[in-house]
């Protein structure tokens, strides 16, 4: 193992210039001993060991990634045990860290989201502060070397949990890098086993800023068409799928994003003076009503509005998942010119909200919308799709 840690850190700036190197063998021998050193075998009935060479260009430095399946299947979200490498090829650490892309997406800056990871890292800390493996490992950040243009990195170093710090010209012997190995294994799948751990997402929530939501006022704007993000592949509006719908952090956000719009609008109905309407203000996702839309409010005529809200950590949403209740109330007759989409972005922090009027009139506008009417009229039979994708681009 350590001579595998030493060729690794020698050929990496070759696989990096993409000149000729041993980084494949290298990281198959490698990622074959991670597995064979494995002391108790049940481990290896879920955990996956992988060994990166970046999807879209080689990464900075080496990255091993030893990750418990049942805890997540991406490695930037939940908790992982990695060896991650020091840009300049001199050092390796063995962390448990957790993902940094739920942190980067919800707070403004770098300096803010790394200065909640630490808050989180500390939380962590506390739960296994009497755990005898936690005994002698850093708790502070690692040093990777990294600039802020090796962004990865520079992430890497606040996420670190628990690590064991090793220097690539000082390397201890293989038993002791396999006990080492072992140790912080067993530590990290009683990390996730515990009950008192808590999810990525109860530790970024953990570190927002208290905010009184009912004391936001949101910037609300009417929503203006904007170019799909572009993907591999043929380009439609509408897609369907089976996949599962909603993971326990989006059901988050997605409650989050509920209360900043019924707050909205019973303020924007009290400042135009419809105080007899405030009250009438229907939640029905909290009262477990499932109509089809979210919220039933009133516009500036006193009728009924019928709003789906869709809501996001992030600044921006380019597209939406609409169920087939959601579809069945956007184009019936009934409901549809009242029928509104709301999009939240930045809901756990400083929320805004863009408004889609009556979208089912904007997908008329399109080629495909035969398409939609057909789904339409199928979904009055037997429909068996959990979720229709609607792209906000509005066109083909």
């Amino acid at each position: 193992m350590k001579k595998h840690f030493e060729d690794l850190s020698k050929e990496w700036k070759a696989f990096f210039n993409k000149e000729e190197n041993n980084v494949d063998q290298i990281y198959k021998d490698l990622t074959n001993e991670l597995t064979d050193s494995v002391v108790n075998k049940n481990h290896l009935d879920y955990i996956k060991i992988k060994a990166t060479k970046g999807a879209g260009g080689a990464p900075n430095a080496p990255w091993i990634g030893i990750r418990d399946s049942r805890l997540t299947d991406r490695q930037s979200e939940g908790y992982s045990l990695v060896y991650l490498y020091s840009i300049d090829l001199e050092r390796v650490y063995l962390s448990i860290a957790f993902g940094t892309g739920q942190f980067l997406e919800v707070f403004d800056t770098k300096k803010q989201a790394y200065e909640k990871m630490r808050q989180a890292a500390s939380r962590i800390q506390s739960v296994f502060k009497s755990d005898q493996d936690s005994t002698g490992l850093m708790l502070s950040t690692i040093d990777l070397a990294a600039s802020p243009k090796e962004y990865r990195q520079e992430g890497y170093e606040q996420s670190a949990i628990y690590s064991i710090e090793y220097k690539i010209n000082n390397l201890p012997n293989d038993e002791t890098l396999i006990s080492n190995y072992n140790k912080m294994l067993n530590f990290y799948i009683r990390i996730h086993e515990n009950p008192l751990t808590p999810t990525t997402e109860d530790l970024v929530s953990s570190v927002v800023d208290p905010i009184k939501v009912e004391d936001q006022k949101p910037i609300a704007k009417l929503f203006v068409p904007r170019e799909p993000k572009k993907k591999k592949g043929k380009k439609t509006n509408l897609t369907t799928s089976n996949r599962k719908r909603r993971s326990d952090r989006s059901v988050y956000i997605g409650t989050k994003g509920e209360q900043v719009v019924f707050n909205y609008e019973k303020d924007k109905l009290y400042s135009a003076g419809k105080h007899n309407l405030v009250k009438k203000v229907r939640w029905h996702a909290a009262l477990n009503e499932k109509p089809g839309y979210d919220i039933t409010s009133y516009n500036e005529n006193e009728e009924p509005i019928y709003i789906e809200v869709k809501s996001t950590s992030g600044k921006t949403i380019n597209d939406v998942d609409v169920t087939k209740r959601e579809i069945s109330a956007m184009l019936h007759k009934k409901t549809r010119d009242n029928y509104c989409l709301y999009l939240v972005t930045n809901a756990l922090t400083k929320p805004n909200i863009e408004i889609i009027k009556n979208p089912s009139e904007q997908l008329s506008n399109i080629n495909s919308f035969e398409q939609i009417q057909k789904l339409f009229i199928n979904m009055k039979k037997n429909f068996d799709l959990d979720l229709v994708t609607l792209n906000l681009s509005f066109r083909d």
